[in-house]
């Protein structure tokens, strides 16, 4: 199963047109998420640590 993101997890916007977006896509063992950003710079600010940046309504809970 997938998912996709439209909320740049740098900035929080939520982005309404996606062509042409930086993207990075996450995958577990069960999903994957596509991630869209605002721009090149919040993509690689991303990538350096992305457990800083993890969207709030992402977050697993255990039970």
């Amino acid at each position: 199963m997938y998912r996709i993101e439209t909320t740049d997890p740098i900035t929080g916007k939520s982005l309404t047109q996606l062509v042409d977006m930086p993207y990075v896509i996450e995958k577990d063992q069960e999903d994957s998420v596509v991630i869209y950003f605002e721009s090149e710079y919040n993509r690689d600010l991303y990538l350096q640590n992305p457990a800083e940046h993890r969207l709030a309504h992402n977050r697993r809970q255990d039970s």
